[in-house]
């Protein structure tokens, strides 16, 4: 099923190549659109992953989902490459570099709210809103729609993908949708979604065709917590979108796609990445950028989804800020220093993480008979 939403947004002023850290804190002061640094993808990975790769989370993962599903299980020490690894790569690269030129981190846009709400919250129906014409799906998504837990300071992320996800611990149920909206009398509807039911058995990933992204990768799975990184840990794989993605290809864990590129050397949706565990995480400005890296090493990056640039998901943040007097807390986390005076510190996070430091695992990868 097809997904318009164009995961981004542009970032101010004009472009520049930082080499260092000390020039990124000049071109940060100044506001600047920033490029990327220099390296190497493809090869063989490096055995300098933390002890314990290969292995699911100790403690139980944040995300909730299967300790021993894809997104919770640590990448081994060795990891068979994509035989076309480096050419994959570089399309990402390429897509960075015609798009805005960052990677940037979606919050309150084009990524998800995520609630988790009592046994008590009251359960409504919602409407199936059929925004595709599809009135043949109606009856796929009824039983995801019928008795939703819907807190009454419900939101959806803006943009046009308006998402939300929704995990009951009493129930271990899970849902989220796209499209959702409440109307004048208080009434939510959404054109598309799911629901998982024992969650924390689920591998991470929902029946083809529910699921509110393009590949019925769950949110709770791979967006990155406020929690993690206040606490500077993110135990599972991050997701991650791009521009140009492989038509009609999808990879494990994703149960379907919406491709729109033709041509070889392009990422399947659901495909698996790496950053080369050799790079150096500590020479990263931000630490929400260090945090967010570690985990690419450990874990990996999954790609969720194509859009308008290359983008990874992290948790909406307006639900804590209504908690909190309005203070939006990833200003702090993503940049202490107030490098970024304006408000855009989530565009500028990742600049530079090397887009081309990463490296693609098989189709397929980590899928059992």
């Amino acid at each position: 099923m097809r997904r318009d939403g164009q995961h981004s947004r542009q970032v101010p002023g004009r472009r520049a190549a930082v080499r260092t850290r000390a020039h990124l804190r000049t071109v940060l002061a100044a506001v600047l659109l920033l490029g990327a640094a220099g390296g190497t993808a493809g090869g063989a990975a490096s055995a300098a992953t933390p002890d314990g790769a290969g292995t699911p989370s100790r403690s139980g993962p944040t995300n909730g989902f299967s300790p021993r599903g894809p997104w919770n299980t640590r990448l081994p020490r060795t990891v068979p490459l994509a035989p076309d690894s480096a050419a994959v790569v570089a399309n990402l690269v390429q897509d960075k570099a015609e798009n805005y030129g960052s990677w940037a981190v979606n919050t309150d846009e084009y990524s998800a709210p995520i609630y988790s709400v009592a046994r008590s919250t009251p359960r409504t129906r919602w409407t199936f809103s059929d925004c595709l014409g599809k009135p043949e799906l109606a009856p796929v998504i009824a039983g995801s729609l019928d008795a939703v837990p819907t807190p009454p300071d419900l939101i959806a992320s803006k943009g046009t993908d308006a998402s939300v996800a929704i995990y009951q611990p009493s129930t271990d149920t899970y849902w989220d949708f796209w499209r959702a909206e409440k109307d004048a009398a208080g009434h939510w509807s959404a054109c598309w979604g799911g629901k998982i039911e024992h969650y924390s058995r689920n591998p991470g990933n929902f029946a083809n065709p529910l699921g509110a992204t393009a590949t019925g990768l769950p949110f709770g799975a791979f967006t990155v917590r406020i929690d993690e990184l206040r606490r500077g840990r993110i135990d599972h794989a991050l997701n991650l979108v791009t521009v140009r993605t492989k038509a009609g290809c999808h990879s494990w864990p994703a149960t379907r796609d919406d491709g729109n590129t033709e041509g070889a050397h392009l990422p399947c949706e659901g495909q698996r990445f790496r950053l080369d565990p050799t790079f150096d995480v500590s020479t990263l400005t931000s630490p929400v950028a260090r945090t967010m890296a570690r985990a690419m090493q450990e874990y990996g990056l999954i790609l969720t989804d194509k859009g308008g640039a290359l983008v990874t998901y992290a948790e909406d943040p307006r639900p804590a800020m209504a908690r909190n007097g309005g203070v939006d807390p990833y200003i702090a986390l993503m940049d202490p220093d107030n490098l970024v005076p304006d408000g855009s510190e989530k565009y500028y996070a990742l600049y530079d993480v090397p887009v081309d430091r990463l490296q693609a695992l098989p189709v397929d990868y980590g899928r059992t008979p």
